[in-house]
């Protein structure tokens, strides 16, 4: 009793502490993380060394079943995205992209056409048949957009494909190795900052890619920007910044490199 009185005295959370809450990235400390971070990074670059198809695989599997873990938190609390359809789409979507970005975008477009045919025959679902495809469309398309553009940076560069993950991979582990035990959730990401700008310089000074000393530059800075972005995206994606989508957390800090990042390795080639 005397707990919730004190309780009703302070109020509500200031917004912005609500707002931290709602966005800011949880570190998942049980198991074995750092390890299965590791395989990760090994199974992503031999797919990035191999070739396009090896990397539609391990990007477009992962991307999948990103999808299918945020589709599932979201039917959790009452929405009805169609789980399957959604991993499928960012499956299709990675494995189209082996093919070129037109057969890509065919793979996007037919995934929301059977989002659309199976929303309509959801007899027992509450709501209008628009509502429920948005939320398979929106489960599937963020994560599907991460393989396919992995897929068609290797097919542009494989270098700069290598390149990013070495980047991307640098942030998460200063992110984790900090962010985890840090009581601001602040910490992390600096650290992870740090740790883009040594790799940064590695990349920059090494023949690893076809950019030049300064578009390497340019890269880091994107990846500065866009990993700690994504993140905070991957958490709007899900009804809870900590639901279980531990697939989506594995690929968060693409969600926006990714695109981004082909399309400007595309201009700058």
């Amino acid at each position: 009793m005397a707990k919730s009185a004190r309780a009703r005295r302070a109020g509500p959370a200031p917004r912005s502490r609500r707002a931290t809450r709602r966005y800011a990235v949880p570190y998942d400390t049980a198991g074995p993380r750092v390890r299965l971070g590791i395989v990760w990074f090994l199974a992503a670059g031999a797919a990035l060394t191999v070739g396009p198809l090896p990397t539609a695989i391990v990007y477009g599997g992962m991307a999948a079943a990103a999808a299918a873990q945020s589709a599932r938190c979201w039917r959790r609390g009452g929405a009805r995205p169609n789980e399957v359809v959604a991993a499928g789409m960012a499956g299709a979507m990675a494995a189209g992209a082996v093919l070129g970005a037109a057969a890509a975008g065919v793979a996007l477009l037919a995934g929301v056409v059977v989002a659309g045919v199976v929303a309509g025959g959801d007899w027992k679902s509450p709501h209008a048949i628009v509502v429920d495809v948005g939320w398979t469309i929106q489960c599937g398309l963020f994560p599907g957009l991460v393989g396919l553009s992995m897929v068609l940076l290797d097919r542009l560069d494989q270098g700069s494909a290598l390149a990013l993950l070495l980047l991307v991979s640098a942030y998460e582990i200063g992110d984790y190795i900090v962010g985890s035990g840090a009581r601001t959730p602040y910490e992390g990401p600096a650290a992870g900052l740090v740790a883009v700008v040594v790799i940064t310089f590695i990349v920059s000074t090494t023949p690893l890619s076809t950019l030049s000393f300064g578009d390497s530059w340019i890269f880091g800075l994107l990846v500065a920007v866009g990993a700690p972005a994504g993140q905070v995206v991957a958490s709007a994606l899900l009804p809870t910044a900590a639901g279980p989508a531990s697939a989506l957390r594995r690929i968060d800090s693409l969600l926006l490199l990714a695109p981004v990042g082909c399309w400007g390795i595309g201009l700058v080639l």
